[in-house]
C-alpha cells in the first residue's frame, strides 16, 4: 500500500490542536466556514492529485517543451489536466468564494495545494503564476483592470506569468533596460527583452497576460524607476474580446537540469511589431506592486520544496519498508540469519527520521506563516499589523530556508534507495532535479538571507524579531510544565543564540560595517531556520502530550522533536560561534582573475 504524497493526520494535527486555526472562525471574514470544508476540500485535492495529477509527471519530465515555428508546444497530456484543474476551481482555491475561491484561510489551503504541488510541480506552476498575476491585479489594478482580468486568470481561461529578469537584470532588477513609451491614446508601446520567464508562451490558453516591469524615458535609474505595465499575447478590448496578435513573442526556450514540462522562454517585446500594454498602479511604482505577488510567490516556492521533500520521504519510506537487504546488525556474522527490511537498520531509519523531521517542521513553518497571513487580513488595527510583520520577518526563511534543507531531504532520500534510487525507475531523481529550482527562483538563496538581515530584522525596530523570541520563551516554559524540560532547555539555549546573534549583525550594521553582516547572512538564515524549527517542533510536542490520546502518532510526534533538536542544536551553536568570530577571509581571498 503506497503512503501516498502527503500526510493528512499530521496536516489536521497542525492545522486543529496546534496552530489552533478554528479562531479564526470567529472572526466575521471566516464566519461562515467550517471544518466540514476544510475536510472536502482536502478529500477532493488527494483524489485530484493521485487519479489526475501525478500520472502526468513522469510522462511530461520526458516528453519536455518544444518551441516549434514561434509557438511553444507542451506536453500533450496537460491539456486534459489543465481542464480539469481549470474546472475543479483549484487556481483560485485560496481566494474568497466571490473571486471563485472556497473563503477558507490560508492556514488551511495551503495543504490541499501542497498536495498538487507534490504531483507535478512542473504543471503547478503554470495555474500557480495564473493566479499570481490575478492577484497582483486585484491588489493594484483599476476597476476596470480588476473586472477585465481578475476573473479570466482565476478562473483559468487566460494563462498569466511575471516579466522581471533581463539579461543585464537578473537579481539586479533596478538594471532593467525594458522601456515605455506612452501613445496619443493613452496606451504604451513597451520595448525589450525578459528572460527565465516560467510558462512565457504555452499552448493550453487563448490568452496571456504578461506583467512587465519598464521604465518610462526620463524616470530614474534602479528599482525606484520601474513602472509595471500589463501586456497581452493578443490584443484585447474593454469586453475581453481578443484581436490581432500582439508585439510580444517567445524567442527560445530553456533546456534545464529540471522541470522539463514548464516551458522557461526568453519573451521579445516590441522586437517587430509594437507592443501594446496599459500601465498598472502608479507611474515608478512597479517595484511596490510586484513585490505583492513575489512574496505570495517567494511562500509557494517554499511549499514547492515542502511538498516535494515529502513526496520523497514517503516514497523512501515505502521504500524501506518492502525492501528486503541484510540481517539485523546483533546476526550479522550469520550468513544464514533472515533478511529484514531496509527499515530496521539504524542508519536508514536516522535517515528516514532526518527528512520526516524536516518535512514536519517545514510545514509547521509555512503553516503559521500562512496563519500569520489570515490573521493580518481578519483582524484590525495592531494585531492585523503585528501578524503582517511577523510573516514578513518568516517569509525569507519559507522561501530560502526551505528550499535549501528539503532539497537536502530529497537527497538523501536517493541515498535510502541506495543504487536504485540513482535510477530513473523511481521518481526521486526526478524529484531532486526539480528541487533545484527552488533554491534559484524568486530570489536566490543569498538574496533572501540579505532580505532577511538587511530588511526585515530592523524592521520596525525590531520589534518582529522580538515577538517572534517572546512567542518561542512561552513555548519553552509550556513545555517544561508538561514535562519536557529537556527539550525546553535546548530550545531555550538555541533562542539565546538566535537573539545574540541578530544583535550582534545589527550592531555591526549600525556602527558601519557594510560587509560583514552580509558576509554573514546566509550562516544566520540557516541558524534562524534550525531555531524556529526547533520552536515549532517543541511546541507540537507539548501539543501532543498533552492530548486526551497518547498513541504512537502522539509518542512519535515527541520523538520526531527530540531527533530534530537534539541535531539543530548543535548546528546553531556552531554557526552562531562562526558568526561571531568574524572571519572575513571570503573579502580578503584574492580569488585568481578577478
Amino acid at each position: 500500500m503506497s503512503l501516498g504524497l502527503q500526510d493528512r493526520r499530521d496536516v489536521e494535527f497542525l492545522v486543529r490542536d496546534v496552530l489552533g486555526t478554528e479562531q479564526l472562525f470567529k472572526l466575521p471574514m471566516y464566519a461562515e466556514h467550517s471544518w466540514e470544508t476544510f475536510d472536502l476540500v482536502l478529500d477532493s485535492a488527494y483524489k485530484f492529485a493521485h487519479e489526475q495529477v501525478l500520472p502526468t509527471m513522469v510522462v511530461s519530465d520526458r516528453e519536455g517543451v518544444k518551441l516549434e515555428n514561434g509557438q511553444v508546444v507542451t506536453p500533450p497530456i496537460f491539456k486534459k489536466l489543465y481542464k480539469a484543474w481549470r474546472e475543479g476551481g483549484w487556481i483560485a482555491v485560496t481566494e474568497t468564494e466571490e473571486l471563485g475561491g472556497t473563503g477558507l484561510p490560508r492556514a488551511m489551503t495551503i495543504h490541499p495545494v501542497a498536495a498538487l504541488v507534490g504531483a507535478n510541480i512542473a504543471f503547478f506552476t503554470m495555474p500557480g503564476l495564473c493566479h499570481g498575476a490575478g492577484e497582483m491585479i486585484e491588489a493594484a489594478g483599476n476597476a476596470a483592470q480588476k473586472a477585465l482580468y481578475v476573473p479570466k486568470l482565476f478562473g483559468g481561461e487566460w494563462g498569466g506569468t511575471m516579466c522581471l529578469t533581463e539579461p543585464s537584470a537578473g537579481s539586479d532588477v533596478g538594471a532593467a533596460r525594458t522601456t515605455a513609451t506612452k501613445q496619443p491614446d493613452g496606451t504604451w508601446h513597451i520595448k525589450g527583452e525578459k528572460i527565465f520567464i516560467t510558462w512565457g508562451d504555452q499552448d493550453l490558453t487563448k490568452n496571456i497576460v504578461y506583467p512587465v516591469l519598464a521604465r518610462v524615458e526620463g524616470d530614474p535609474n534602479g528599482t525606484g524607476g520601474l513602472t509595471l505595465f500589463l501586456v497581452n499575447k493578443y490584443m484585447v478590448d474593454a469586453k475581453g474580446n481578443l484581436g490581432e496578435r500582439n508585439g510580444v513573442h517567445c524567442t527560445g526556450i530553456e533546456h534545464k537540469l529540471g522541470i522539463h514540462g514548464s516551458p522557461t522562454c526568453t519573451i521579445a517585446f516590441g522586437e517587430d511589431a509594437p507592443a501594446v500594454g496599459e500601465m498598472i498602479g502608479e507611474q515608478r511604482g512597479g517595484m511596490k506592486v510586484m513585490f505583492k505577488m513575489m512574496n505570495t510567490a517567494r511562500i509557494a516556492v517554499g511549499l514547492q520544496a515542502l511538498s516535494l521533500a515529502e513526496a520523497a520521504y514517503r516514497y523512501a519510506h515505502q521504500y524501506a519498508i518492502d525492501r528486503v537487504q541484510g540481517s539485523a546488525v546483533e546476526n550479522f556474522k550469520d550468513a544464514n540469519a533472515p533478511r529484514i527490511a531496509i527499515i530496521k537498520h539504524p542508519d536508514v531509519r536516522r535517515m528516514l527520521l532526518d527528512m520526516r523531521s524536516t518535512v514536519e517542521g517545514l510545514r509547521a513553518l509555512l503553516g503559521f506563516c500562512a496563519y500569520q497571513h489570515d490573521l493580518s487580513k481578519a483582524e484590525t488595527g495592531e494585531a492585523a499589523v503585528n501578524a503582517d510583520e511577523l510573516a514578513q520577518l518568516l517569509t525569507p526563511l519559507c522561501k530560502g530556508y526551505a528550499s535549501e534543507v528539503g532539497f537536502d531531504a530529497v537527497s538523501t532520500s536517493i541515498t535510502v534507495l541506495g543504487g536504485h534510487g540513482f535510477l530513473r525507475d523511481h521518481p526521486l531523481e526526478q524529484y531532486l532535479r526539480d528541487t533545484v529550482i527552488a533554491r534559484l527562483y524568486e530570489g536566490t538563496t543569498g538574496i533572501q538571507a540579505m532580505d532577511l538581515v538587511g530588511r526585515k530584522l530592523g524592521r520596525r525596530g525590531g520589534l518582529s524579531m522580538m515577538d517572534l523570541l517572546g512567542r518561542m520563551d512561552k513555548t519553552i516554559n509550556q513545555a517544561r510544565e508538561v514535562g519536557l524540560a529537556d527539550l525546553a532547555d535546548r530550545v531555550s539555549a538555541m533562542r539565546a543564540k538566535l537573539g545574540e546573534t541578530a544583535m550582534g549583525l545589527g550592531g555591526a550594521a549600525m556602527s558601519g560595517d557594510l560587509h560583514g553582516p552580509l558576509l554573514s547572512a546566509t550562516p544566520f538564515m540557516f541558524l534562524m531556520g534550525d531555531a524556529v524549527l526547533s520552536w515549532l517542533h517543541l511546541w507540537m510536542a507539548t501539543t501532543a502530550i498533552t492530548s486526551a490520546t497518547q498513541g504512537d502518532f502522539e509518542k512519535n510526534k515527541v520523538r520526531t522533536a527530540r531527533h530534530y533538536i537534539t541535531q539543530a542544536e548543535g548546528r546553531v551553536r556552531a554557526r552562531a560561534s562562526a558568526i561571531k568570530a568574524g572571519d572575513r577571509s571570503a573579502l580578503e581571498m584574492a580569488f585568481e582573475g578577478e
